[in-house]
């Protein structure tokens, strides 16, 4: 078996896990919450996440035509393992950086959002490689993600956060 059948959880497991951790992240910052309760709705999000998306994953494969139970199985790790290494990167990194310095929340955000960009950047490679797509257009997709994303949780997290 070639990784190219796993090309779909790989990616889809890892964009999410990147893009919804981070996102997680920046809305906790954007709406004030401290480091405590961004920690633990990281890491709870993480978990409870990946192991959803591995499940979807688990179930989607079953209903195609010629995927098997064992395939399946196997497809749902690829999610959840993609899924976790990605998801980690965000979590990582802001707990990286507010260990080694007493940096605001937006630099710690900024900088988070820098090391985010580049695990992107490696998953939109990643994905390019396998499939055989343009390099290129498939990292700058994936960062468009992930930008957008991040920050419409930001943003949520400022308009709330100033409402309650």
């Amino acid at each position: 078996m070639t990784i190219t059948k796993y090309a779909k959880s790989i990616t889809y497991g890892g964009l999410d896990g990147i893009i919804t951790t981070f996102a997680v992240v920046a809305g906790a910052i954007g709406g004030k919450l401290g480091v405590t309760a961004i920690i633990i709705l990281g890491f709870s999000n993480l978990l409870a996440d990946g192991f959803s998306m591995a499940a979807g994953d688990y179930l989607s494969s079953t209903t195609e035509d010629g995927t098997n139970s064992k395939q399946a199985l196997k497809n749902a790790l690829m999610t959840l393992l993609s899924f976790n290494l990605f998801g980690l990167v965000p979590l990582l990194a802001y707990l990286f950086l507010i260990k080694i310095a007493t940096f605001t929340d937006q630099i710690t955000l900024i900088l988070a959002s820098v090391l985010v960009s580049l695990a992107l950047i490696a998953l939109g490679w990643v994905k390019a490689t396998i499939t055989g797509q343009s390099k290129k257009v498939e990292i700058l997709r994936t960062l468009l993600v992930g930008i957008i994303a991040a920050g419409v949780a930001y943003g949520i997290g400022q308009l709330l956060g100033g409402l309650v």
